[in-house]
């Protein structure tokens, strides 16, 4: 990344596409600047969205800095092409540079906000009740391109994030290297602040996916696994991915991942009626996934255009739950927020552009 600045050093150094250290390296080139002004510098620009020069305590005495620090950087401009609002839940679409879109979607939670993030422009999993998998793959997003979907909902929209999931359109770990460099630069104490313990990553299962951010030095994240099967006949017709990456070996995956803290693992399950809700669906989710220090999501299915499936009702989510209680396992019920907007969990997706 560090490289990709300094080849546009005419446009500036942009401190929302850099860590710290980088940060200083750049401040260092540029500007002579040492660590402790570096540092005031970067903590200022990331988490207000500018930079008052006055209230720069540690910039050195040299005539002209001030005037040079702002010419030394340069902001983002995310294009947000709508933004939509119902039940304060805000969904909001960010035009790309080649015309492509993604949607990002700003959660209100009992006492903070949570932004769902896109990885990808269009998803190639195929997952059926997913609205993204029906754009295909078109690309991934640069670290750049997401990291501009925080920079929105905080300095442009002007909510106080505090949670970060990667649940948006895409399949994160298919994205690796650009969600990984991504998390680390939300994660710099020194600027956007984020905890990787306030960060999940949620994935359809790919066990080289999972195996990679377990050796990364992003691992302590929250996993969150889509299951939304019992078996793999279902989780095969419901998920691709079931057919390289089959229960027991997702299962053997997951036992080897090392996991910084109890409760960082969490089951994803898309509660369809008729298809995946049964008792027995039940019994066999639980025993499956029994060698696993794991935490149940349940959430209904939300039918987008064209869904396959009805939109499930509260009352077959709540009944699924009990199942999962009677068996011992330990479940909460995701509120099914945005449907108003399309914005609920499987329902983002935006049409691919080809051209600005």
């Amino acid at each position: 990344m560090m490289e990709r600045l300094q080849d546009k050093a005419s446009e500036g150094v942009n401190p929302f596409a850099l860590g710290y250290d980088s940060f200083r390296e750049a401040m260092v080139a540029r500007l002579g600047l040492d660590r402790y002004a570096s540092a005031e510098l970067y903590s200022m620009a990331v988490r207000s969205g500018a930079v008052d020069v006055s209230a720069l305590t540690r910039l050195p005495e040299r005539e002209g800095l001030g005037v040079a620090v702002k010419q030394a950087l340069v902001f983002p401009d995310p294009r947000l092409v709508t933004v939509k609002e119902a039940d304060g839940v805000v969904k909001f679409t960010t035009r790309l540079l080649d015309g492509h879109e993604v949607e990002s979607v700003v959660l209100p939670m009992l006492n903070h906000y949570t932004l769902c993030v896109s990885s990808q422009v269009g998803c190639k999993r195929g997952c059926l009740f997913c609205t993204t998998a029906k754009m295909g793959f078109v690309r991934d997003l640069t670290p750049m391109e997401i990291l501009d979907q925080l920079y929105a909902a905080r300095h442009k929209l002007s909510y106080p994030i505090r949670n970060i999931v990667f649940m948006g359109m895409g399949e994160p770990l298919d994205n690796f290297g650009a969600v990984s460099e991504a998390i680390g630069v939300m994660s710099d104490q020194r600027g956007f602040d984020i905890p990787l313990r306030r960060i999940t990553v949620s994935t359809v299962g790919s066990a080289e996916g999972i195996e990679k951010l377990g050796a990364s030095p992003i691992s302590a994240v929250n996993l969150a696994v889509s299951v939304n099967g019992a078996t793999d006949e279902i989780r095969s017709r419901l998920m691709p991915v079931n057919r390289k990456t089959p229960l027991k070996s997702l299962v053997e995956t997951l036992s080897r991942y090392p996991f910084a803290r109890k409760g960082a693992l969490f089951a994803e399950y898309i509660v369809i009626e008729g298809v995946n809700d049964s008792p027995e669906d039940a019994r066999a989710l639980v025993a499956v996934l029994s060698p696993l220090a794991v935490r149940y999501n349940l959430i209904g299915f939300n039918a987008g255009p064209g869904a396959p499936f009805p939109s499930t009702c509260q009352k077959a989510v709540e009944r699924f739950r009990d199942l999962l209680v009677h068996e011992g396992a330990y479940v909460r019920i995701r509120a099914s927020k945005g449907r108003d907007l399309v914005a609920g969990c499987g329902q983002l997706g935006k049409k691919s552009v080809s051209s600005v």
